[in-house]
């Protein structure tokens, strides 16, 4: 009996026809060959146990068939069946001892079963066939699953020194990624999708490791092909939620980890991650609930506590928080993310020292972490430790989600460029308030370089060039043309690395960085003359907008306009703060306060206009948001006010009244004026007596 064409069509991928003539054969003379073949075709078609069948029967026709049971086998592991599937292999190897196959089924049999044996069955295929690339494979696989990374590591290169192939690649990654070799993971990632464009799993390893390693960017596009490819992957929606929410995308993030949530319901990971997209959009009762129940489902589930003590912080319960982060420590020792948690609750309750300790422990725990990095930077900086704080906050751009964005530039950077920079882009990074600071440093850069050009926010660029005719100050809009010819470039956040690296270096700050619109300042100054009332005129503002800035540091930055009613009683106050204050200045006027506005300037995107007004000003009471920068870079005399000894950012830390940033600005704060009614009663006495 000969089944050539029958074998011809198998393997020409003409399956019908193929089963069409074996069926005919079969029926004629049903052969233990004719049988095994059409078993084969049939599992093929993943049509398993009318394969087995046809397995069984060529077995009954000839139980020598080594072939249809090594495949009857194969069946079985396809079915789960493994105790089954071990029984015939272990027949098989014992008729057949070089059968390099079975030995290799065997392997991933055993290895299904968590039987440690499976090692010496893939070693003895690999002695019968060294060049097969799926058996090294499939050791690699059980490696891995062992935590046994190095070898795995060496066995998947192995298979992919024999033929490259998508999975070998994505696994050869996840080794990696475990070994904390993300760079690496990442680049065997990209070939596994390139191989194979439409492999669900190497997309969506690919994304979550690139929003691990902060490449928020590449995450997105590669989730989001992974979910188009698999939707009922909950993994992949989970990661393109927080990638989104990375993105600050909170909407996709919350219906992504939803959606995640309905895929798998039961998941105390997914709750605690719909629990962050919630809490992000401030829905504070849901995203507790989220991390609540996450706790209930897997109570030693270290990251929903740690969730949870961030949720506190938010909510000003600095106890709750503290015992949320330090039961995350219970549960998991090396949590590098709650050991970072905890040293930023403490640092802002002015205990310094134990809060670097933590950092330098989730460091140590996870050199990763960026932010325990970055954090330690600041808590140095804050207490005047200059070099090695700035240093540390060079990491501020590989935290997740990142500090600032970084630039790509083809030129090196500054302190790297071979020889003084004949043209020097310096690129502006975070808000108005950190630009304004950062800019403070400008003109020291004359020793740098041989000429500089500054971005900055558009908003700004008037009172730059009217106070710096020389420079060459340029909005962002137009920065990309005029760093064009540049051959070294410097972030602004980086200036104080190079020229600020001691207390004594403070000395150079200049009085002022920014001049107001001349003609402007005296409109405002005619205006404020013919106003009705006694007294010094004192712009006030009393809040921050910025909205990442909450919790227990938002509420160190912004006070009631009520806690400033005694102060105007005594002073004619001007109404600086820009956002929707309307309710605010509504009920502050009914209790008697007494406040004047511009009312046509717009506070917020007329900086020119509010430059001019705190200049027509006598002082400034202020918060820490924007108007103290820009009334510090104006050489204002300005009372910077926030409550208890801890300053809510490191720029406002200084060992006297004075400010180190601005010389024009004094810090009004004390451990003692632990409350704003406090702090602002200091004003009124600074001011009056």
């Amino acid at each position: 009996m000969s089944l050539d064409s029958e074998y011809q069509h198998l393997r020409a991928g003409r399956l019908a026809q193929a089963e069409m003539d074996l069926r005919r054969e079969i029926d004629t003379r049903p052969g233990a060959e004719a049988l095994e073949l059409m078993g084969v075709l049939l599992a093929q078609q993943g049509r398993v146990y009318e394969a087995l069948a046809h397995f069984d029967r060529a077995i009954a026709v000839n139980p020598a068939a080594v072939g249809a049971r090594h495949n009857r086998a194969q069946a079985l592991f396809s079915l789960g069946r493994f105790e089954e599937a071990r029984a015939e292999l272990d027949a098989v190897v014992a008729a057949k001892p070089d059968l390099h196959a079975a030995w290799s089924l065997l392997g991933s049999v055993l290895a299904a079963q968590g039987d440690f044996k499976a090692e010496q069955a893939y070693r003895r295929a690999l002695q019968l066939r060294p060049d097969h690339p799926e058996t090294h494979y499939n050791l690699g696989v059980f490696f891995l699953d062992s935590g046994r990374m190095d070898e795995a590591i060496a066995c998947y290169r192995k298979a992919l020194g024999l033929r490259p192939f998508a999975p070998a690649h994505n696994n050869l990654a996840n080794a990696l990624r475990a070994r904390g070799r993300l760079a690496e993971a990442l680049g065997h990632y990209a070939q596994a999708v390139q191989l194979e464009p439409q492999f669900a799993d190497g997309w969506s390893n690919y994304g979550a490791a690139s929003r691990e390693a902060g490449r928020i960017d590449e995450a997105i596009p590669a989730l989001e092909r992974a979910v188009a490819l698999f939707p009922q992957s909950w993994s992949a929606a989970s990661n393109l939620g927080m990638a989104y929410l990375a993105r600050n995308r909170v909407e996709p993030a919350i219906a992504c980890q939803r959606r995640a949530l309905e895929l798998k319901p039961d998941s105390a990971e997914v709750l605690s991650h719909l629990g962050n997209a919630l809490a992000a959009a401030a829905r504070w009762d849901e995203a507790e609930a989220c991390y609540r129940q996450a706790i209930e489902k897997a109570p030693r589930y270290a990251d929903a506590h740690n969730n949870l003590g961030m949720l506190r912080v938010e909510r000003g319960d600095v106890a709750g928080a503290a015992a949320s982060f330090r039961r995350a420590l219970d549960l998991k020792p090396a949590f590098s993310e709650a050991t970072n948690n905890l040293g930023l609750l403490l640092q802002q309750e002015g205990r310094a020292d134990e809060a670097i300790e933590l950092y330098r422990a989730a460091m140590a725990a996870d050199p990763r972490n960026a932010r325990a990095e970055y954090n330690l930077g600041i808590a140095l900086v804050s207490r005047f430790e200059f070099a090695r704080g700035w240093a540390h906050c060079e990491r501020r751009y590989e935290t997740i989600p990142p500090v600032t964005v970084p630039r790509p530039f083809a030129v090196p950077r500054l302190e790297r460029a071979a020889g003084r920079p004949r043209h020097l882009a310096v690129w502006r990074e975070q808000g108005v308030g950190d630009q304004i600071l950062y800019s403070t440093l400008l003109p020291e850069l004359s020793g740098r370089a041989d000429r500089f050009t500054v971005e900055v926010d558009a908003r700004l660029v008037p009172a730059y060039r009217r106070a710096h005719p020389q420079w060459d100050v340029v909005p962002p809009e137009e920065s990309d043309r005029a760093f064009a010819g540049c051959d070294a470039h410097v972030p602004l956040g980086s200036l104080p690395q190079l020229l600020r690296p001691t207390l004594e270096s403070f000395a150079a700050q200049p009085a002022a960085i920014l001049a107001p619109d001349p003609a402007r300042v005296a409109i405002y100054r005619e205006r404020l003359a013919a106003g009705a009332g006694g007294g010094p005129v004192v712009g006030i503002s009393w809040r921050s907008f910025q909205p990442k800035v909450r919790g227990e540091v938002g509420r160190r930055k912004s006070a009631s306009l009520e806690a400033l009613g005694e102060l105007s009683r005594r002073a004619r106050l001007l109404d600086l703060q820009y956002g929707d204050t309307a309710a605010e200045r509504e009920a502050f006027a009914q209790s008697g306060g007494r406040l004047e506005r511009l009312a046509e300037l717009d506070l917020f995107n007329d900086l020119e206009g509010l430059l001019a007004a705190i200049e027509a000003c006598d002082l400034v009471v202020t918060t820490s948001n924007v108007t103290a920068h820009l009334a510090g870079a104006i050489g204002k005399r300005t009372l910077v006010v926030f409550p208890g000894a801890q300053p809510p950012f490191h720029y406002w830390a200084s060992p006297g009244a004075a400010s180190l940033w601005y010389p024009s600005v004094e810090i009004v704060t004390a451990r003692s004026l632990d409350t704003w009614e406090r702090a602002f009663a200091r004003v009124h006495e600074q001011l009056f007596g």
